[in-house]
Parts: C-alpha cells; sequence; structure tokens
C-alpha cells in the first residue's frame, strides 16, 4: 500500500519534528496541518491532506496538555489520517485519524511514566552537582518518548497498510463509524468554545457578532473573517490610544 520510500520519509519527518518539538518546543502551533501538508506532498496527495489536517487542527485548538496532562495526539492523528486517507478515501482516513489520536493519550502516559526513570535518575545528579550528567539524562529521556509517541505506531500502522484498513472496515459498524464522523463534526467547535472561554468575551460580544454575520450571512470565508477581525482590532486599539492621549492631555492642562 506504501512504498518503502514513502515509509522512510514519513518517518524521517516525524522523528525529526518530534526531537525539534521537544528540545525546541517552535513547532508546536501548527502541527497537525504541518504534518499532513507534508505527509501529503509524500504520498502524492494535497488536497486531503490540507483538509485533513486543517480538520485536526480545529480540534486541537484549546487542548494543550497543561500541568503534564494527557489529550488527543492529534499530530499523530493527522499523520495517519492523511497517509491513509490518500489511499482509501477522505472519510475513512479521517475515521483512523480520530482512532489514533485517541489512542495516543494512552501512549502519552506510558511514555511520561518511563520518562519519569530518567527524570530521577537527573534530579540525583544535579543533587550531586553533577549538573552535565543532569542534563545527559534530560536528553536521553526524550528518545523513548519521542520514538514510542510517534514514530512507532505510526511505522507498524503503515507498515500494515490495506490489511490494517480492511480489518478496521469490517471490524467497526456502521453506526460507530458514522459515530467518529459526528465526533469530527463537533470537535472543532469543542476546541473553539474551550479557546473562547479564556477571551474577555462579555466586554467584545460585538466582534463574534459582526464575524458570525460575516461569515453566516455574507458568504466571507474564515481568512476573510480574519482580517476583518484584525482591522477591527487596530481601530480599537488606535481609538484607546488616542482617548488616552487626550486624558494625559487633560490632566496635565489641569495640574497647570
Amino acid at each position: 500500500m506504501f512504498s518503502a520510500m514513502q515509509i522512510i520519509l514519513i518517518l524521517l519527518w516525524v522523528i525529526g519534528w518530534g526531537f525539534w518539538g521537544a528540545t525546541i518546543g517552535s513547532l508546536v502551533a501548527g502541527g497537525c496541518t504541518m504534518n499532513a501538508l507534508v505527509v501529503g506532498m509524500i504520498v502524492g496527495d494535497v488536497p486531503t491532506a490540507l483538509i485533513i489536517g486543517g480538520t485536526y487542527e480545529l480540534m486541537n485548538i484549546g487542548l494543550n496538555p497543561l500541568g503534564g496532562s494527557s489529550v488527543p495526539n492529534y499530530n499523530i492523528g493527522s499523520v495517519v489520517g492523511t497517509a491513509f486517507g490518500a489511499k482509501v478515501g477522505l472519510e475513512m482516513g479521517m475515521s483512523i485519524g480520530i482512532v489514533v489520536a485517541t489512542l495516543g493519550t494512552s501512549l502519552d502516559v506510558f511514555t511520561k511514566a518511563l520518562g519519569s526513570i530518567f527524570l530521577n535518575k537527573a534530579k540525583a545528579s544535579f543533587a550531586k552537582y553533577e549538573f552535565k550528567k543532569g542534563y545527559n539524562w534530560i536528553h536521553f529521556g526524550l528518545v523513548p518518548r519521542t520514538l514510542i509517541n510517534s514514530p512507532v505506531p505510526i511505522a507498524l500502522l503503515l507498515i500494515a497498510g490495506q490489511g490494517l484498513v480492511e480489518t478496521i472496515n469490517e471490524a467497526i459498524p456502521a453506526w460507530l463509524l458514522n459515530g467518529f464522523k459526528n465526533a469530527g463534526n463537533v470537535l472543532p467547535c469543542l476546541g473553539f468554545a474551550i479557546l473562547l472561554r479564556s477571551l474577555n468575551i462579555k466586554g467584545n460580544m460585538q466582534y463574534l457578532l459582526i464575524g458570525f454575520f460575516c461569515y453566516a450571512y455574507l458568504g466571507v470565508n474564515a481568512l476573510g473573517t480574519a482580517i476583518i477581525g484584525l482591522a477591527l482590532a487596530l481601530i480599537a486599539f488606535y481609538q484607546q490610544n488616542r482617548l488616552a492621549a487626550i486624558d494625559a492631555k487633560l490632566g496635565g492642562d489641569d495640574d497647570d
């Protein structure tokens, strides 16, 4: 189903992404979209990749693993979903990706437990003022976590290929498959809802209404609505600056 070269290229990308994100942390934002895009170019289906990556990115919004918590791994889901979606269809790829992302939660818990061994070694080294040794233990701890969380399960799934898809297709009843599809439609809304809870909605409800009106009634796409939102934000920002300058000037005149 997948050629050896395609599997190797996908695994090299996933390993590089994993280590870069674990050490630098600069590639966390947009991970689902980027992973899907690269895999889509490797398997030769960029349109499917953009749809799956964008959908999973919406699912991933607001689901940050804060405080060491574990959430569905939509990054690995976007890789597997895109690869299989390019071969067996968008809907099947989307469903497989959601299942894999959900199972990724268990893998994350396992690798964090495994990483505690290296962390305890590092703490013991730091207690003895052996700082170089402690940092080495921390770096060693990234290896099993990075490999087990993504490359190992992805390699097994890609090598299994068509047989795995047929087995999943036969094992999953139609009602459950439809449930995954419906969940995929609802999860982006859930991600936005979680994100909106952290914003000052009470004082800015007018902007939400304007955005909804532009998208739902005027047919402006998401990018166009975002540009309108940016323009409104700049207008509000400059107006606040002018009012602050006027208040400061009036205050200075009163002191005179």
